[in-house]
């Protein structure tokens, strides 16, 4: 366990979990595989961590989901009970393991990637679409056929970020001097907001939320599943339109204008609906009005109007 976590668990439990052992004797191949294919193990185990992860995080929201539960209340010592929240940060990593060994398979398998360049539409562009086959396929190969159109949607990722330069490096194979000229040209680079967090920083946000009266899971465990997806969704699009933002400034200022204020307008549009979700999700879960409205930096006359209007729909 993590050693500056300031938790009382040296180890956990995992003999309710032969899951686990399987995926662990697993990753030795992965990582020949990994090698074989000019690949630093480490890196490709990261970045599939980094999207298991992420689907953790979201799997709230996962009404099919019975698999993780199960294992979390096993490494539990059998039920979580009233202290789910913590044994979700404590057991995350033994939990998801298996998951993570087989989409770092995945991820590493030619096929899959050629999978990614079809649903791109190859040398005739299109957008990927939410019933792609390499998303169908992942789904399947972490034993939740279901996951596939879940996947899909989850826009801002490190899955999408993989996808997005599998795609690029097909599509522009030329002008490199190496095999990733720039960083950001390497498949299995994570970025920093990708990262998920370490056992110690969920503990102590988790002890910051339960000292602080009226906010943390005091009110957001009481919110909707799907309403906690769908602002965490929101927050990544923008934060994925604001990345693009990078690019913004090349070829002619007029191109390159329309282009920036684009993305600045798409970007705004979506934390206005995370603000407006949020707000109603936290009023709605009992949080003073004084308090949601000093929160989100509106009068009360506007979160008034936006309780009376209800949380949005996926137009927005």
């Amino acid at each position: 366990m993590d050693a500056d976590a300031d938790q009382p668990l040296e180890h956990l439990d995992l003999r309710g979990m032969p899951g686990a052992v399987a995926a662990q004797r697993r990753w030795t191949g992965v990582a020949r595989r990994a090698v074989r294919a000019g690949a630093e193990p480490g890196e490709v185990f990261a970045l599939a961590y980094a999207v298991v992860a992420r689907w953790w995080e979201g799997a709230y929201g996962w009404e099919r989901e019975e698999i993780w539960p199960r294992r979390l209340h096993q490494v539990a010592g059998g039920n979580a009970g009233t202290d789910l929240e913590r044994w979700r940060i404590v057991g995350r990593d033994a939990v998801i393991f298996p998951e993570v060994v087989a989409v770092a398979d995945a991820l590493l398998d030619p096929a899959m990637a050629q999978r990614v360049w079809a649903d791109s539409g190859g040398e005739r562009p299109r957008p990927l679409p939410a019933d792609g086959e390499f998303c169908r396929r992942l789904g399947e190969r972490v034993e939740r056929p279901w996951l596939g159109p879940l996947v899909a949607v989850d826009h801002g990722g490190p899955l999408l970020a993989w996808m997005g330069t599998v795609i690029r490096r097909r599509r522009h194979p030329e002008g490199r001097s190496g095999p990733y000229a720039r960083f950001d040209e390497n498949p299995w680079w994570v970025r920093q907001e990708h990262q998920p967090s370490t056992m110690a920083a969920g503990l102590r946000s988790l002890s910051r939320e339960k000292m602080t009266p009226g906010s943390g899971t005091n009110w957001r465990s009481t919110v909707p599943a799907e309403q906690r997806f769908l602002i965490e969704n929101l927050i990544s699009d923008a934060e994925e339109q604001l990345q693009q933002l990078r690019g913004a400034q090349y070829g002619k200022s007029v191109d390159a204008a329309r282009q920036l204020l684009s993305n600045l307008g798409r970007a705004a549009t979506l934390v206005d609906q995370a603000l407006i979700e949020t707000v109603w999700a936290a009023a709605s879960a009992g949080v003073p009005l004084e308090e949601v409205s000093q929160w989100a930096g509106l009068p009360a006359e506007a979160v008034v109007e936006v309780l009376a209007s209800g949380p949005q729909d996926d137009d927005g």
